[in-house]
């Protein structure tokens, strides 16, 4: 027991972390997962809870939305003098759930407050933090971060003359717990296991304007950790083991700011952003196993931008509605080329987006399905084996890869 016990601590010692949550990697809803992630000037539906709470505000009807979507990894990592080596990765599987619920209110505030909520729920699991070694090859800012509860609500209100402000929060689900191996009364080892999920939340706010054809919008979404730490306490055993603190961070988004604006035209909506997103404070992956254990390699990540680009054309006819979406996104790597110590890899992603929706009243309600796809090309690039000294000419580690993505969303409106 006590063998099995400290190798399980042993292979804990370094955690292969997930470092986004699905909505950071893909969006959220089937608009704006369609339009490039863009959704916050022209939202108007419970996705906005993510792409901005103001926009809950245009909602006029009770909406419930169910929703399923996936994505498939294909990841690969080459050393220089050696034949391209595939990286596995699990698939991601999740269902979507959305509600909008416009207040009933007269007077003033007759149509001005919505209440919006989202859940996105993974099918295999509810966290996943792997361990991992980090010397070993790894794609540091896609491992499992599709795999994790999320949690959203915001609530959105209309201001005159065309302003709208919303607010709201990201919960991400995070574990907590530990081992304690000790004697009982007969004097047999033997060990008692207590986790505990918990949760972490992260502010999101913004604001719209409007008037006539043209829409713009800001979006501050704080930062989201969702952490992972388990100890492993030996007691009263007859050895001096220390306690091991087996931690490190399961999921981040770190805090972002995103602007849209845009114009809507006899069906056409056109629209572009930029998001700011703060990886220079991503404190890594690692914390440390034991008090006198080194400092876990750190990552130098540094600040983002991403562009982003994104249409709509609808077509209506009678209780019918159609419409063609598309987009475009370019996300740079906020990681450096080499991680002392490790070999933490990323790459610059270029996205195309498409899907289109349709939906028809029938007795009174409205009934409508989306689709949408994304394609993910990662940009050949190569890195030096952190592991090795620079002044021996480490070998080049080239990684590049491709994310195939799609999800199927059908609501009704009442």
């Amino acid at each position: 027991m006590l063998f099995t016990a400290a190798a399980c601590a042993s292979a804990l010692a370094y955690a292969r972390p997930s470092d986004a949550s699905p909505q950071d990697l893909f969006g959220y809803g089937g608009r704006a997962c369609a339009m490039g992630g863009l959704s916050g000037a022209i939202g108007d539906d419970y996705a906005s809870v993510h792409g901005n709470p103001a926009a809950l505000s245009r909602a006029r009807e009770i909406a419930f939305s169910l929703g399923y979507q996936g994505a498939g990894f294909l990841l690969s990592q080459q050393r220089s003098g050696s034949d391209p080596r595939h990286v596995a990765q699990d698939a991601s599987r999740g269902t979507v759930i959305g509600l909008a619920l416009p207040l009933p209110f007269g007077g003033v505030l007759r149509e001005r407050i919505v209440i919006g909520l989202g859940f996105y729920t993974p099918t295999d699991v509810v966290v996943r933090g792997r361990i991992l070694r980090p010397e070993t090859e790894q794609f540091l800012m896609l491992s499992d971060r599709t795999q994790t509860v999320a949690i959203q609500a915001g609530i959105g209100v209309a201001l005159p003359w065309g302003f709208r402000i919303g607010g709201g929060f990201v919960a991400l689900a995070a574990i907590r717990g530990s081992v304690v191996i000790a004697q009982d009364s007969t004097g047999r080892v033997g060990s008692r296991v207590d986790n505990q999920l918990v949760t972490s939340y992260a502010p999101v706010v913004g604001a719209t304007f409007e008037r006539g054809i043209v829409r713009s919008s800001v979006t501050f979404r704080g930062t989201s950790v969702g952490r992972f730490a388990v100890t492993i306490e030996a007691r009263d055993i007859g050895l001096p083991l220390p306690a091991f603190n087996i931690s490190g961070i399961a999921q981040y988004d770190p805090w972002q700011i995103a602007g849209e604006a845009g114009v809507q035209l006899e069906g056409w909506s056109l629209i572009a952003g930029l998001t700011f997103k703060r990886w220079s404070e991503y404190p890594g992956p690692l914390e440390r196993t034991t008090e006198r254990s080194p400092e876990p390699p750190r990552p130098a990540t540094s600040d983002t931008f991403v562009p982003r680009f994104g249409f709509e054309k609808e077509w209506a006819r009678r209780t019918q509605r159609w419409s063609l979406r598309g987009g475009y996104f370019y996300e740079p790597s906020p990681l450096p080329s080499r991680t002392e110590s490790a070999n933490y890899l990323d790459n610059d992603r270029h996205v195309v987006t498409l899907g289109g929706a349709v939906s028809a009243v029938w007795r009174g309600t409205r009934a409508g399905l989306e689709l949408w796809s994304q394609v993910h090309v990662l940009s050949p690039r190569d890195f030096s084996d952190g592991t090795v000294a620079l002044d021996m000419a480490p070998p080049t580690i080239t990684a590049r890869g491709v994310i195939v993505a799609a999800g199927l969303h059908t609501t009704v409106t009442f």
